[in-house]
């Protein structure tokens, strides 16, 4: 009988941790996504920057032609 609650308090142990892990991988995961989007809103910010000054340039030029 000491064996089976030994047996039974282990396998819940095992299951309190592996528990435990999910919630930290997504957590990690969830981190790493808000990562990621920041890093393409910065890009695409840096793309739409880089395009108005395209712009602004080509109207120059067009200025002095």
């Amino acid at each position: 009988m000491d064996e089976s609650i030994q047996s039974i308090q282990n396998l819940n142990s095992k299951v309190e941790k592996l528990e435990s892990k999910i919630a930290s991988l997504c957590l990690g995961r969830r981190i790493l996504m808000d990562l990621l989007i920041e890093q393409e809103n910065i890009k695409n910010y840096e793309i739409q920057k880089l395009k108005l000054e395209i712009k602004r340039l080509n109207r120059i030029i067009k200025k002095r032609h």
